[in-house]
């Protein structure tokens, strides 16, 4: 299968904060001698992460000004609250600006930072009610005017009066354990969604941000079982400049990619599985299918459509992102060995011949073999081969049965026939959407999957209110066919 753009070299670099951190842990002595008294280098440390998160805070603001998505909104305020609170607590940093007195206040900064970070990044990861998401979109510009308002309250608050901030309040066990809670579970709640998101897309900056997920959650570890200026307090300082550096390289590689800065933010903001792999096909899949597209037109959205039905029927199967990435890919391709076809056959208004029929049935195999080995995966290639075996082993061009057809071939063979039958055709209406259900019903064990039948009817209903509008794709289909 082939593999995913791994975000190199941070996937490796995770372990090395961590494992200095276990090491640490086991061998106290160690983080006693790595003690470095510095309220210089803490200062400017700080700052060094304060600013990036008000680059990444100023593009996320950016994107979801200009966007009506809500998850947008809730990213901007991620890394507002990330930058603002820690910029604070740089500022607060004791001998600076703060008299050496109050300690309190650069703390209580550092732990709220990674807990409004963490929450928010955990909130643009989920889907929120209806009227929630309206009014957050709505009313984006008073939000994240509001929330920079109340930081730069906070900031004046904490450097006039610093002491304002308790130290009890900061060293309470309950405030302790209770931030590191938050972060851990909030971080690592985003850190899995993004990375199903990277997985399904393979989007760099998808990527970048289950990283930053990782290195917060690691950060607040370090933290909270480090002891001022001992090793393990500057390793939670080193592993939050790796975190902010993660998702500024995320930028940088979509913005090479071809994405604005802006928009790489606001390809976050989607958490639909059809959606994320569209977003994530590559040059080589958009030119084939355009391709494919342009010299077939009664394919005129078909591979799109087999390809979104198919990741919905593979989702109800608990297929793993990375199984329904390549599904939907070789879905969206299952007919491009017809570009080699004549016109006297593609286009031929009316039934084939039998000669006619066995150069139709040469596309599936011909269509494999046009996918580049270096960018198609074996589950991509058995898709595209394979989308007309039937399941009693009577389909080309193999004659697989069975188990011995790929089960993402078995899942693209459902939501081929049935969008073929739902679509129009110069010499046949479109068929409504029950007779189509009903004829993968009738299929079931015979031309298809019984499972994968079981798991069609389980979305079609969804699929066609959804996905085909009521029927208005299919009805626009039969009007330019």
């Amino acid at each position: 299968m082939r593999r995913l753009p791994v975000p190199m070299p941070w996937i490796p670099l995770l372990a090395v904060p961590a494992i200095a951190f276990a090491v640490l842990q086991v061998a106290p002595t160690l983080d006693v001698r790595a003690r470095l008294h510095s309220p210089e280098g803490h200062f400017y440390i700080v700052s060094a992460v304060a600013l990036v998160s008000v680059l990444l805070a100023l593009v996320a603001s950016v994107a979801a000004l200009r966007s009506r998505n809500p998850r947008v909104v809730w990213l901007a305020l991620a890394f507002l609250g990330m930058s603002g609170v820690f910029a604070v607590h740089g500022l607060s940093t004791p001998g600076f600006i703060v008299d050496d007195r109050f300690t309190a206040a650069s703390g209580f900064s550092s732990r709220l930072s990674l807990v409004l970070a963490a929450s928010f990044l955990a909130a643009s990861s989920v889907d929120w009610p209806g009227p929630l998401s309206n009014t957050l979109v709505r009313g984006r510009a008073t939000v994240l005017g509001g929330a920079v308002a109340m930081l730069a309250a906070y900031g004046l608050l904490v450097l006039v009066a610093p002491e304002s901030v308790p130290p009890r309040v900061v060293t309470h066990w309950a405030f302790k354990d209770g931030t590191l809670l938050l972060v851990v579970v909030l971080g690592s709640v985003a850190a899995v969604r993004y990375l199903t998101g990277y997985l399904r897309s393979g989007l760099p900056m998808y990527g970048a941000v289950t990283l930053g997920c990782v290195f917060l959650v690691q950060a607040q570890l370090a933290q909270h079982f480090g002891a001022m200026w001992q090793g393990t307090f500057w390793l939670y300082h080193v592993q939050l400049i790796m975190g902010a550096i993660a998702l500024l390289w995320g930028m940088m590689r979509e913005h090479a990619r071809g994405a604005s800065f802006s928009g790489s933010i606001e390809r976050l903001g989607t958490t639909d599985a059809v959606a994320q792999i569209r977003e994530g096909y590559n040059d080589s899949i958009r030119t084939l299918a355009a391709a494919l597209e342009a010299r077939d037109g009664y394919t005129l959205g078909h591979g799109e459509r087999v390809a979104a039905l198919s990741v919905m029927i593979g989702e109800q199967m608990r297929l793993s992102p990375v199984r329904l990435r390549a599904l939907a890919q070789g879905a969206l391709l299952h007919d491009v060995g017809k570009i080699g076809i004549p016109d006297s056959v593609l286009h031929k208004p009316g039934a084939l011949d039998e000669h006619e029929f066995a150069v139709i049935k040469e596309h599936p195999a011909r269509g494999a073999s046009m996918l580049d080995p270096s960018r198609g995966s074996d589950i991509e290639r058995a898709v595209i081969r394979h989308h007309h075996e039937r399941f009693d082993g009577t389909g080309y061009p193999d004659g697989l049965a069975g188990e011995a057809i790929a089960l993402e071939a078995r899942i693209a063979a459902v939501a081929d026939v049935y969008d073929a039958v739902r679509s129009a055709r110069s010499y046949r209406d479109a068929w409504t959407a029950d007779e189509a259900k009903d004829l993968i019903s009738r299929g079931a064990g015979t031309h298809f999957d019984p499972r994968c039948a079981v798991a069609f009817a389980c979305v079609v209903d969804r699929w066609e209110a959804e996905y085909a509008a009521d029927g208005v794709v299919y009805q626009e289909r039969r009007a330019v066919a």
